[in-house]
C-alpha cells in the first residue's frame, strides 16, 4: 500500500480510496506486491544480467501502466 500512497501526487486520496475499496483493490494490492519484489530484486541482487534488468523493468512498466489504467477510473468521482 506504500507503493499506492505514493502516487498521491498523481492521483486524489479520493480517487486511490475508491479504486482500493473497489472490484480492483486486490488486483492493485497484487501489484504492488510484484513491483516491490521486483523493484527490490534489482537493488539487491547484483548477479542480474543486464537481459534480466531490463526484463524486470519492461515488468515493472506494465505493473505501473496497469495501476495507472486502474486508479484513472476513479479520479473525478
Amino acid at each position: 500500500m506504500e507503493y499506492l500512497a505514493a502516487q498521491m501526487s498523481t492521483h486524489s486520496k479520493r480517487a486511490i480510496w475508491l479504486a482500493v475499496n473497489s472490484e480492483h483493490g486486490d488486483r492493485l494490492v497484487e501489484i504492488t506486491q510484484e513491483h516491490t519484489a521486483l523493484a527490490r530484486d534489482l537493488a539487491v541482487n547484483k548477479h542480474l544480467t543486464d537481459a534480466e534488468k531490463e526484463s524486470y523493468k519492461a515488468r515493472i512498466e506494465q505493473l505501473r501502466q496497469e495501476r495507472e489504467t486502474i486508479l484513472q477510473q476513479f479520479e473525478g468521482r
